[in-house]
């Protein structure tokens, strides 16, 4: 070391045994603990040092209602999310005919596609669409005699789009109903026809 290393390391020890202790008086102690004591805790700051201190101090309480809580939203959430399709409604009575739809002069034949949706591949499904009177169905530019024609054929998995050919004989408004029965489910289509003068 070279001296004057020493001489700053020996001035230094000086000064701090220089240095007194002064420890308070014996009634400091007991004057501090009864002030803090009377004060009680100190309230937690606003924000996060709330959420804090109360999840530090209330975790009896706190976190079973968190559970819960959090247990109801997500039951609430997948809820709302995975709603089962709703079953084929059977129509009980026609609808009526204030329903806006299609129009098509006396003159001109219609084409009404029918969309049969479903959610898997259907090996065979029954149709049926009915007419009533003042429209009849239309092929190969003749009229055919029936109000009613049936078929059976298979859907595929999605949209399966069905036209029909119809044409008014007078003018007024017509419900064509459309049935499709498969594997124990019935769903009904029910279109509106216009039929103008022209």
């Amino acid at each position: 070391m070279s001296e004057p290393e020493d001489t700053e390391d020996r001035a230094l020890r000086e000064r701090l045994g220089a240095l007194r202790d002064d420890s308070p008086s014996p009634g400091f102690q007991s004057a501090l603990h009864r002030r803090l004591v009377e004060a009680g805790p100190p309230a937690p700051a606003p924000g996060w040092d709330w959420v804090r201190w109360q999840f530090r101090h209330r975790a009896p309480i706190v976190w079973p209602s968190v559970g819960v809580a959090a247990g109801v939203a997500a039951f609430l959430v997948l809820g709302a999310m995975t709603k089962p399709p709703a079953p084929p409604t059977v129509a009980e009575a026609p609808q009526p005919l204030t329903v806006p739809g299609t129009q098509v002069p006396v003159s001109k034949v219609a084409v009404i596609k029918l969309n049969f949706t479903a959610d898997v591949a259907v090996a065979q499904a029954d149709f049926q669409v009915s007419l009533p009177e003042g429209l009849s169905f239309w092929a190969d530019g003749e009229e055919l005699p029936l109000r009613s024609f049936q078929w059976t054929q298979a859907l595929s998995a999605g949209s399966n789009v069905i036209p029909i050919a119809v044409r008014g004989q007078r003018p007024g408004r017509y419900l064509v109903t459309a049935e499709a029965r498969a594997g124990g489910q019935r769903i009904e289509h029910d279109v509106v026809l216009e039929v103008t003068d022209g």
